[in-house]
């Protein structure tokens, strides 16, 4: 359905608004004219009912964007500010109305701002803070960008890092994240000693943030991506409760977005911080137990959201030490698949969307370990070999695809090894036993796979097989003899290993 065109009238409006603040605008095209900005500010203030309020609100900023400049009284822009910052930014029913509301009210302060330059204040950039993520039911796509793109030119440089450190982190969410976990103390710093601590009050202090104070985590959100290595060198005590709290919260969705937070910390965070002061350790020990959030105790659903940031916060703190050669690097990344990826395999190899996760982050670890993957190879083969030859694993093609393009990051890796003959038939065997299964599975008149996706998982087979052929272009004495034998017996696989027969 294509969005409602926008009255010429409003053109500045464009981007600004979407298609349903747009067919509001249209409706009210006829009666905005009357009355001046000021009346619009004083109605605006008067008004109890969201849809009266929203009415109001588009009114005003059709009066703010029907002229090139208008002459604002001293303290008027001020003043509308606050308006929109007490009746419009103060909503938090989270409901589809009030998220319009919202993105009307942004769409004029955005307005407002580019004609007459000033500073919001404190509280209204605050505000703002908390519709930056459009994933919240109290924004929008469009309210996030708007927001963001207002914050960032009300803040610059230093200014910047002093709103970051002092209204956001120590003012507004330092206060509600009293009770910090049991591994760091209370400034923030490690803890020589863990204990599990009140978990009764522990619970009372996440349901009241949660319940008062649920844009907590766009807020962090925020204030990470904002944060530069710099400034969280000085300043990460700051971070760490909040961090740890999103992450150790017991609900599977706040546990989730607090993971994707702390991967965005550990990358901006230098290497120095996480290794001498040991928070890096700390969140490797916070992180790993989401390992095994798995089926059928954890729903396959909620798994996936969790399996997928965790594993990026252990890659990035593995990332954190220079060197494939670094131990810390390679004890980490060891760990990750040894208690991560082969145990997650194992027991949940029947969820197909928890198996092409594993195999996303299995080609990551891999590209992390380099060389040094090769300890895990007989492992690692064994696991893409269960995936790959099973007859019923095409009915997910993107689960065999992933496996397929891991099998590619295992072979680039473990090239070395991969020459001696007992491994390349073994994957010269995955790949023969995959294209046939996909080959039936195409010609089957009962197939349900999708046509792109049989091309796109053929395409990746046969990229596999030329990588593979690869090891042993220039050296044909490391070919396996055997190739030649199963290309006679089975000419369909002539086309997957087209350039061994040259």
């Amino acid at each position: 359905m294509s969005e409602p065109p926008l009255d010429p009238a409003f053109g500045v409006l464009d981007g600004l608004v979407g298609p349903a603040n747009i067919e509001r605008l249209n409706a009210l095209s006829g009666i905005l004219e009357d009355g001046t900005l000021e009346d619009s500010v004083d109605q605006l203030y008067a008004c109890k009912g969201l849809s009266d309020l929203h009415e109001a609100i588009l009114r005003m900023t059709s009066h703010l964007s029907a002229k090139e400049t208008y002459d604002l009284k001293n303290g008027q822009a001020e003043k509308l500010e606050g308006a929109i910052n007490s009746k419009v930014l103060s909503i938090n029913n989270g409901t589809g109305d009030s998220a319009l509301l919202v993105e009307a009210g942004l769409a004029c302060l955005s307005i407002l701002l580019s004609k007459y330059s000033f500073a919001l204040d404190e509280d209204t950039r605050l505000k703002l803070i908390r519709v930056t993520d459009a994933r919240d039911t109290w924004t929008t796509s469009i309210s996030a960008t708007t927001a963001t793109e207002l914050l960032a030119q009300q803040l610059k440089d230093e200014e910047m890092v002093d709103f970051i450190i002092g209204p956001v982190l120590q003012k507004t969410l330092k206060p509600l994240f009293t009770r910090h976990s049991s591994r760091i103390t209370a400034s923030g710093r490690p803890s020589q000693y863990s204990t599990d601590g009140d978990r009764s009050r522990m619970f009372e202090e996440v349901q009241t943030w949660k319940d008062e104070s649920p844009w907590a985590e766009t807020a962090m959100q925020w204030a990470v991506n904002m944060s530069t290595p710099a400034l969280i060198q000085q300043h990460w005590p700051l971070f760490t409760p909040v961090l740890l709290a999103l992450v150790e919260n017991e609900s599977i969705g706040i546990k989730s977005r607090g993971l994707e937070i702390l991967a965005s910390f550990v990358a901006k965070c230098p290497a120095q911080v996480l290794q001498n002061t040991g928070i890096g350790r700390v969140f490797e020990d916070a992180t790993f137990p989401m390992l095994l959030y798995l089926p059928s105790v954890t729903p396959e659903e909620q798994s996936t959201t969790i399996l997928s940031p965790a594993y990026d916060v252990l890659i990035k703190l593995a990332e954190s030490s220079d060197g494939v050669q670094n131990p810390e690097r390679r004890r980490l990344l060891d760990k990750a698949l040894r208690d991560g990826i082969f145990a997650g395999h194992f027991h949940a190899s029947q969820y197909s969307r928890i198996v092409q996760v594993l195999m996303q982050k299995t080609a990551s670890i891999v590209n992390c370990l380099g060389i040094y993957s090769i300890k895990h190879l007989k492992n690692l083969l064994s696991m893409i070999s269960t995936i790959m030859t099973d007859p019923f694993a095409t009915a997910h093609p993107p689960t065999v695809i992933t496996a397929t393009q891991a099998l590619n990051t295992i072979i680039a890796n473990c090239w070395p090894r991969i020459q001696e003959t007992e491994h390349a038939e073994q994957i010269i065997r995955i790949l023969s036993l995959c294209w046939l299964n996909v080959a039936e599975e195409s010609q089957s008149n009962s197939t349900q796979i999708p046509e792109a996706d049989v091309e796109i998982l053929s395409q990746e087979l046969v990229r596999t097989s030329k990588i593979l052929q690869a090891i042993w272009a220039e050296d044909d004495s490391k070919r396996p003899r055997r190739l030649d034998e199963v290309l006679e017996k089975e000419p369909r696989l002539a086309k997957l290993f087209a350039p061994a027969l040259a």
